[in-house]
């Protein structure tokens, strides 16, 4: 226990060497100063409520506020988040997720609301799947000088509205999710 902490010390600057042992609890040599968490290397059933899946951190932000803090709460087990200026945190992947999905950054902006992750483009998740899952809607997105930049998909509820983007031209794998608070007139 005592080699696998000082292995752990030895991959992570010092003031964090003990925060990231008592958090981990054990460290071995393979996993010390990577993002893989023992939460996303379990083997438990994608879309499982509590589980963080791909399919749950596009569902959880629909339920409202206290969904939106299911995925901060769940991107931040998952990524060894750095603090960065004005309440706001990032992490680097990859990160594998309980249901074999990866994910390859995060940031949490707290003030703002917002939150935005990176999806890896292996293994590809297919956006009609992940459409049907919330009753999102696409359309092609052209910036300013006409070049595609691939399809948002959009869905709103209970104040917040989850978009995920995918890659240009085949349209074929998402690459983005990102989720902002949002003021429904209708409500």
């Amino acid at each position: 226990m005592k080699y696998m902490a000082f292995m752990c010390a030895s991959f992570v600057p010092q003031r964090w060497a003990f925060a990231f042992v008592a958090i981990a609890g054990v460290c071995g040599p393979t996993s010390c100063g990577t993002a893989v968490t023992a939460a996303s290397t379990r083997p438990l059933a994608a879309g499982s409520a509590g589980v963080t899946t791909l399919e749950n951190l596009l569902r959880w932000p629909l339920e409202g506020e206290a969904g939106k803090q299911k995925v901060a709460a769940a991107l931040r087990r998952s990524f060894f988040m750095k603090p960065l200026q004005a309440r706001q945190f990032s992490g680097e992947g990859p990160v594998k997720l309980a249901d074999g999905n990866v994910l390859s950054s995060a940031w949490i902006g707290e003030l703002s609301g917002q939150i935005d992750i990176g999806v890896a483009a292996e293994p590809c998740v297919s956006p009609e799947l992940a459409a049907g899952w919330i009753g999102a809607r696409g359309e092609a997105t052209l910036d300013a000088h006409g070049v595609d930049r691939g399809k948002t998909y959009q869905a709103q509820g209970a104040g917040v509205r989850v978009e995920f983007t995918t890659t240009p031209s085949t349209y074929r794998c998402i690459d983005s999710i990102n989720i902002y608070p949002f003021d429904d007139p209708r409500q």
